[in-house]
């Protein structure tokens, strides 16, 4: 007859030997359990921290080796990318306890005694990690770093609310402005390159390419015009498309018997079926029409043009109002170095029909003639990857040069070429102008080099993001802390994370790449 009473639970003491053997096994049962748990829970609150380790780790080993980069190209030193292909962590965990119980009995009194053991609980952990690293030195990677870089890059950062000058001075190699004359066309260019500084015989001071210094003074002051115009909602990126056959002979027609039929007259071009409409979709194609009637297989290609705002109608024209844009910048204190000269009014002039990116049919005009419809046609050619991200290593020392020094910018060829465009009153004006100083000529928030890399840490700088030391040279990301509060407060490391994103389209992927030179 059973006596109801749970299993873990002492019957009387006339059943001692079958109570102890359970109460034992319940309490070693207990302790295992409470053993498993304890290592289920250790599961998830491991997984955390080694996530947050890991992804830590990768963040400063990618951004000490974009630095580092920067540092071999401010040496002109080839630079060399690595990339991680995976990581692959195994966790193993186990538990085992060993134990052991008793209970004695008194000698003189049976109804006296107590249960008495021990155990020993041990748990395991291992963590076997694995990482692939991949060389990034096959053909298209290289391809990748020497191309330009895709115009639709940039736009899609400015649409993502990029600052335009950062994209402008980091991305861009040079405007070229193409000018249609009575004998032709007159293309001028204006780079983005700080003039080199020599030595004068006695040491010092710095003299500097005169030509040189013009160009990139105006390349800053259309940077600056551009970021004003951005600001204030009056820089306008709109997006047309154009339909590009890819053979014009290869019209889809009927047979040559069918066109040229009985009656001799031509019938209408063959009509794509469904299944050749779908198949082009499939590879980014469309089927058109062209001026005869003849279907053509081609693409649309997007033409994004950037436009000034506000705009007015002259004429049967809708253009930018530039005189309303230049007034209301003369007007702001911060554009105070452009309310000098005719700069202003000329690069407003240049960009008054939009500008746009070099690298499509959009550099040419409707006819297919390298000269411009209009009168001036404006166009952004782009840097290579390593190209900008040479530029930003290298931009520090020139620019700090051109700041110590403060030379005197002549006038630029193009706005010589220009003047006699001007009302004759306006031409002695600014024929008997003074040559203003660099500083005097680009505004404040542009006075700054393109990545400030090198130099001892200084105290008025805040925390740098990350820090190296090569060839006796300490390379940092880092903002000063007298810039808090301005538009230039981040400047740095906003620069360091554009070209960390640029970057990024260097990727591998592991499945094509030779196992062979995989490093594990």
């Amino acid at each position: 007859m059973k006596s109801g009473l749970p299993d873990c639970v002492v019957r009387p003491a006339v059943q001692f030997s079958q109570p102890v053997r359970r109460g034992s096994i319940c309490l070693l049962l207990f302790l295992i359990t409470l053993s498993a748990l304890g290592l289920t829970g250790c599961g998830p609150k491991r997984l955390r921290a080694d996530f947050t380790n890991y992804e830590r780790s990768y963040a400063e080993t990618s951004n000490r080796e974009l630095l580092l980069n920067l540092a071999r190209l401010e040496n002109r030193e080839p630079t060399y990318f690595f990339k991680i292909g995976s990581i692959q962590s195994l966790y193993k965990m186990g538990g085992t306890l060993t134990g052991n119980g008793s209970y004695s009995i008194s000698s003189s009194n049976a109804t006296v005694g107590g249960p008495a053991g021990g155990g020993s609980p041990m748990a395991t952990y291992e963590n076997d990690p694995s990482f692939t690293f991949i060389p990034v030195n096959d053909q298209t990677n290289a391809e990748l770093l020497l191309q330009q870089v895709p115009p639709n890059t940039f736009y899609i950062l400015y649409e993502q609310g990029w600052r335009v000058d950062q994209l402008f001075r980091l991305m861009v190699d040079r405007v070229e402005l193409t000018t249609k004359t009575k004998d032709g066309c007159d293309i001028e260019t204006i780079r983005n390159l700080p003039p080199p500084v020599y030595a004068n015989a006695s040491g010092s001071p710095y003299s500097h390419n005169q030509d040189a210094l013009s160009q990139y003074t105006t390349f800053l002051r259309i940077s600056a015009i551009l970021y004003w115009l951005q600001q204030h909602g009056d820089l306008l990126l709109r997006v047309t498309y154009d339909f590009v056959p890819y053979d014009t002979n290869a019209a889809l027609k009927e047979s040559q018997n069918d066109q040229n039929g009985p009656e001799g007259n031509n019938k209408p071009s063959k009509t794509p079926s469904a299944s050749d409409i779908i198949t082009a979709s499939s590879k980014n194609a469309v089927w058109e029409k062209d001026k005869d009637g003849n279907w053509l297989l081609g693409e649309k290609v997007q033409h994004p043009v950037f436009y000034l705002a506000p705009i007015k109608k002259d004429g049967t024209t809708i253009t930018a109002d530039i005189d309303r844009i230049e007034t209301d910048i003369q007007n702001d204190p911060d554009m105070g170095e452009m309310s000098k000269g005719p700069a202003l009014h000329m690069v407003l002039t240049n960009l008054v029909n939009g500008f746009t990116i070099t690298g499509s049919s959009t550099s040419q005009n409707t006819t297919g003639e390298l000269c411009p419809a209009s009168s001036v046609s404006s166009h952004l050619v782009m840097r290579s990857l390593i190209g900008l991200m040479a530029a930003a290593a290298q931009e520090q020392t020139p620019f700090e040069a051109l700041m110590n020094n403060n030379p005197h910018v002549p006038m630029s060829d193009h706005l010589k070429k220009r003047l006699p465009l001007l009302p004759e009153s306006e031409q002695e004006k600014w024929k008997n102008l003074p040559e203003p100083t660099f500083s005097s000529a680009v505004p404040a928030f542009e006075r700054i080099p393109l990545l400030r890399l090198k130099g001892e840490p200084k105290s008025e700088e805040v925390s740098p993001i990350i820090q190296v030391s090569y060839r006796g040279n300490i390379y940092r990301i880092a903002d000063l802390k007298n810039a808090d509060g301005t538009e230039n407060q981040y400047w740095n490391r906003d620069v360091f994370r554009l070209i960390n994103e640029l970057t990024s389209q260097v990727t591998v992927d592991i499945s094509k790449f030779p196992l062979t030179t995989i490093l594990q």
